[in-house]
């Protein structure tokens, strides 16, 4: 009885012990994806901190709105404008003007200003001329524009100007030299600072102005154009779906005849041209270098770079032979008592295929189609090589587009791009689970 109670003990430790260290793994190995995750729920140009928080304390979708529908930005000319912001700073040579709640109006006889408005919404415009040039919107000559931005720049000079008022219910100045500005009414905080509250200024000098959270209107403007940034991605989404369906399709097409041959006929080779064929397709090495630099020089010749439908044809002739090696060993496990049983009752090949077979080998196909699937969507090399016009980036190209330039990448946008693209492929394995497992396993064992 003792040895029977130790035995137990000792199996439920080795159990326990074994659920830990899977537990361990599975957070080594899941950490990335967590980490990519918080990154992505984090505000824009913030990617790490000194502590790591279950959650991020300031989370946001932003990011996730923005890869998939982008933003549009502004440039408005125009010599009479009124901006509405909740903060904002003016810089000037001798002084910067720091205001919250404040209102900022003027008006130029001579060369107007020019603003730039970031993540700009509701745009309104009356009484001018829309045009759409190279992707750009353009309101030219109107009467009045008004839309509200995250963000408004502007450099504003003081030649030819009329009048610049900054009205607001706090303002802090901080003065580094002699400034026009009365300091009347402000009372002095700090070296140099003052603050007043519900005051208006009259801006003598040049002055750049940056705001934020801003509502900006115009009259009796020049121009107004509106520029589409980022976004785009259920156009390359679109592109990648029909990638790898054609890939599947196609490999489906050829490696099914091709499994039912290898496994179930029986001619001269049959042992060996499938495994060779294996062998010299997987690990080339520099051969499929050199077969690369062939296959450019064909297409370019042909003048099919620049073609997504090209691409399914040859993700799917380079998995063609792995996948009918898969497919035949799952074949392989169905004994052909099946096949001979639909013979005598006087079905073709293409029959026994379809009708019988395909049924019961709907695990091993699932598992081929599944491998299909995620080598038409993950490809990158032949993909970035024969496409090189952004209008048709499948999400791989597009993805790595966005590194082009590591100085300004912004890291929370492209964390929420890798996590959209993954999903699709997470959400087939899920659904598919069982189909795999069985589609792996009994065509292994019979191997």
């Amino acid at each position: 009885m003792f040895d029977f109670h130790f035995r137990n003990r000792r199996e439920l430790f080795k159990a326990l012990l074994a659920t830990a260290l899977a537990i361990i793994v599975m957070g080594i190995i899941l950490f990335p994806v967590y980490y990519v995750f918080t990154v992505s729920l984090k505000p824009q140009g913030t990617l790490a901190s000194t502590s790591l928080d279950l959650l991020p304390d300031q989370m946001t979708l932003q990011n996730y709105k923005e890869v998939m529908f982008g933003h549009k930005d502004a440039t408005v000319k125009t010599k009479v404008f009124n901006i509405t912001s909740s903060r904002g700073k003016l810089i000037g040579t001798e002084y910067t003007i720091e205001y919250m709640d404040g209102v900022l109006y003027g008006k130029y006889r001579g060369l107007p200003p020019r603003f730039n408005l970031k993540y700009i919404s509701h745009l309104k415009v009356e009484g001018a001329n829309r045009s759409v040039e190279n992707g750009q919107v353009q309101y030219l000559g109107g009467k009045f524009v008004s839309m509200d931005a995250k963000r408004i720049m502007v450099s504003l000079a003081s030649l030819r100007r009329e009048y610049l008022y900054l009205t607001a219910k706090e303002v802090r100045i901080t003065v580094n030299g002699k400034t026009g500005i009365p300091l009347d009414g402000f009372t002095k905080v700090g070296n140099n600072t003052y603050v007043g509250r519900d005051v208006t200024l009259k801006i003598p000098d040049r002055v750049r102005l940056d705001s934020e959270e801003g509502h900006f209107e115009a009259r009796d403007f020049y121009y107004v154009f509106i520029n589409q940034i980022g976004g785009g991605f259920f156009g390359y989404l679109k592109r990648s779906l029909i990638i790898a369906s054609l890939t599947v399709v196609l490999t489906l097409l050829f490696a099914v005849p091709a499994a039912y041959a290898f496994s179930r006929l029986k001619f001269f080779g049959r042992e060996h041209i499938l495994y060779f064929y294996l062998m010299f397709t997987q690990v080339s090495g520099g051969l499929g270098i050199a077969g690369l630099v062939a296959l450019y020089g064909m297409l370019v010749k042909l003048d099919l770079t620049n073609n997504i439908y090209v691409l399914p044809l040859i993700y799917a002739a380079g998995g063609v032979p792995f996948n009918t090696w898969l497919l035949k060993s799952y074949l392989d496990s169905i004994s052909p008592d099946f096949d001979e049983a639909a013979l005598v009752d006087g079905a073709n090949y293409l029959q026994i295929i379809w009708h019988v077979l395909l049924p019961m080998a709907l695990p091993g196909i699932a598992t081929v189609a599944i491998f299909a699937f995620i080598g038409g969507w993950t490809e990158l090399i032949l993909a970035s090589l024969l496409i090189d016009n952004e209008s048709k980036y499948p999400l791989t190209v597009w993805l790595y587009s966005m590194l082009n330039d590591l100085r300004n990448v912004s890291w929370n946008q492209f964390s929420a791009a890798a996590l959209l693209f993954a999903l699709p492929v997470f959400i087939m394995f899920l659904l598919a689970q069982n189909y795999i497992k069985s589609g792996l396993t009994v065509g292994g064992l019979k191997e």
